[in-house]
């Protein structure tokens, strides 16, 4: 049997995933990274993207949006804003975050915080790809 490794993805609001998975694979800011049991001790910051994770032969997906990762020998844990297993997603709820982002960016109005704006309509753009598997 392959040896395992702690997955933990924690927002301050609660804590997502702390299981023992077989692998997993990350999109960092610098790029896709594949992490197995033994890995070397790495710190990253996550993008707005998918975590695959396989989980008894299962592969298995949740969103990071934004965030930090730490990886050592035997664990790997994913301190994020915000992050949802893809189960968990609700569609609809999805796309109307990211129509009403889209809003906000189109209005060019001192009141919009077009930063905010721009982070909504990541997090909704990757929540929508995750649950209709477009990555």
């Amino acid at each position: 049997m392959a040896k395992t490794i702690k997955l933990q993805i924690i927002t301050p609001t609660r804590t997502i995933l702390d299981e023992e998975v077989e692998s997993l694979i990350l999109s960092t800011t610098e790029g896709d990274m594949g992490v197995f049991y033994d890995h070397e001790p790495v710190v990253a910051l996550l993008g707005y993207k998918k975590v695959t994770y396989k989980q008894e032969g299962k592969k298995k997906y949740a969103t990071t949006l934004g965030g930090f990762v730490e990886v050592t020998k035997d664990r790997v844990t994913i301190l994020t804003d915000a992050s949802e297993l893809q189960d968990e997603i609700d569609i609809e709820r999805a796309k109307r975050a990211k129509e009403r982002a889209e809003k906000r960016l189109a209005d060019k109005s001192d009141g919009i915080d077009h930063l905010r704006a721009e982070i909504a309509l990541k997090k909704a753009i990757a929540r929508i790809n995750l649950k209709e598997g477009k990555y």
